[in-house]
């Protein structure tokens, strides 16, 4: 009988705002300044509320129809916005994207980046210009009778993607008191070594798989309370994706769920389990 090795290996799917996590000591500047903030005492507010109402002037709502899902009563949608800023303030097209989860076309919306006006950029404690990356999540009400959108102010979903969360959920044996950062990658730990502890291997050989990398995609929300629900998984066998949930589910419920504004919201979490068969 030939003798399989298993190696696991896991990453977590995680990219959070950096205009949430930027140090102000090391900066003279720690944020890019919108075109009329520059009177503005708290300029990163001035940013969102601008940008918000830019969008709602440069989306076509004839796109939305087009690229949306719009589901029964829905009359709301949240549009997703990662604009990276150069040393100069300008807009890297190839590194920014401004999408909506609803989207049947991810990139259907990325027409607006050429529409960007420049900005003035971070400065570094020399005041030199240095790249940033402005991440937020900006809500809108359909307004189908005069085919438009309306920006909602503080607009906040019952649901927000892990890249967006402001506040991250804060896993038990995690300090509440870290960094969104330090948060994150506290999770991120957790998770692995639930999986590594719990993640029967063996199956592998049972299922007598083919030789080579094997990958099993799964997902899972946290919910308001902070339990673990809704998980999916997508793998190269059926009994894999049921260990990997089965294995999803020892994950206990959270000391503390994500917030958004100062209220809970749920989180999606991703993460692919992958491992190595050989002969």
């Amino acid at each position: 009988m030939k003798l399989l090795k298993y190696c696991l290996v896991f990453f977590i799917f995680s990219n959070l705002g950096l205009s949430q996590n930027q140090n102000p000591e090391l900066y003279n500047r720690p944020f890019v300044i919108f075109e009329g903030c520059e009177e503005s005492e708290d300029k990163e507010r001035c940013y969102e509320i601008l940008f918000h109402e830019f969008l709602a002037k440069h989306v076509n709502y004839k796109t939305l129809k087009d690229t949306i899902f719009f589901k029964a009563k829905k009359d709301t949608i949240s549009i997703h916005t990662s604009i990276l800023y150069d040393e100069g303030g300008k807009v890297v097209e190839d590194y920014s994207n401004i999408s909506s989860p609803l989207s049947k076309k991810p990139e259907a919306l990325k027409y607006i980046l050429d529409s960007i006006p420049l900005v003035k950029p971070a400065l570094d404690i020399y005041n030199n210009g240095v790249s940033f990356n402005a991440r937020y999540l900006f809500g809108f009400l359909l307004d189908k009778v005069n085919d438009s959108i309306v920006p909602i102010l503080g607009y906040t979903p019952s649901e927000v993607p892990f890249a967006f969360i402001e506040k991250v959920p804060v896993y038990r044996g995690c300090d509440e008191n870290m960094t969104n950062e330090e948060l994150k990658n506290c999770m991120n730990d957790k998770v692995r070594d639930v999986i590594s502890k719990n993640f029967n291997q063996k199956l592998a050989r049972k299922l007598k798989l083919s030789p080579g990398i094997k990958r099993i995609n799964v997902m899972f929300k946290v919910d308001k309370k902070g339990r673990v629900s809704e998980i999916l998984a997508r793998g190269p066998h059926p009994t894999l994706e049921k260990e990997a949930i089965r294995v999803i589910k020892k994950i206990p419920k959270l000391k503390k769920p994500g917030y958004q504004k100062g209220k809970p919201v749920i989180v999606p979490y991703a993460i692919p389990i992958v491992f190595r068969v050989t002969n």
